[in-house]
């Protein structure tokens, strides 16, 4: 895998490509500081798998150049890396075109189950966005969850089985199964990775 590295602090950059060289399936790693350097590496050399990319690149908007880089290269994904974890931010972020979002102070584990799960076209969300779409979601939704749907996605977003959420809520396994097939359907997604991703384009986050 070749990863595309593009922030405008340095320290930041060689951290990253420190890190990314413990990572097995990282063959190489490309570092851009400026918008400049960034499109001079696109179009002189093969094309990244993946651009880790800030949101804010000194006076550039990642935003901006996220739509502007998956228009000029459709088939590279682009995962935002920022310190920015507003609702603001986020949604415009996704709304740009970011297959994912990591905060940087997410650790090493999160950092790659990212770029695995963005290589399989799936996106990814950093675990510290899950609070903020879970309290976003169930205060602005207009799809009426009720106080049980509330309770099961509250336990969705934190990981839990099937049989651990019906052992918390004491019921059985299969009202889970119909919760969370009734959020789904109310939220028009397929999957927990769709459900957060419903939730923004609904804009309810």
């Amino acid at each position: 895998m070749y990863i595309l590295l593009a922030d405008d602090h340095t320290v930041v950059l060689d951290g990253l490509e420190l890190l990314l060289s413990t990572f097995g399936f990282v063959e190489k790693t490309c570092k851009a500081v400026d918008e400049e350097t960034l499109y001079h590496i696109l179009e002189n050399n093969a094309l990244p798998d993946i651009i880790l990319l800030d949101v804010v690149l000194g006076s550039s908007d990642g935003r901006e150049l996220c739509k502007e880089i998956k228009k000029r290269y459709p088939g590279v994904k682009i995962i935002a890396l920022t310190s920015y974890s507003d609702t603001y931010t986020v949604k415009s972020s996704v709304k740009a075109g970011f297959d994912g979002y990591l905060i940087k102070s997410d650790d090493r584990q999160t950092v790659m189950a990212a770029l695995q799960t963005v290589l399989r076209n799936e996106q990814f969300f950093s675990p510290e966005l899950k609070d903020l779409f879970f309290q976003q979601s169930i205060s602005n939704s207009n799809a009426a969850l009720t106080k049980r749907e509330e309770d099961v996605l509250r336990l969705i977003l934190d990981e839990k089985t099937t049989k651990e959420i019906a052992g918390e809520l004491f019921i059985s396994e299969k009202t889970v199964e119909n919760h969370r097939a009734n959020l789904m359907l109310k939220l028009g997604a397929k999957n927990m990775a769709g459900l957060v991703k419903k939730a923004i384009a609904k804009g309810l986050v």
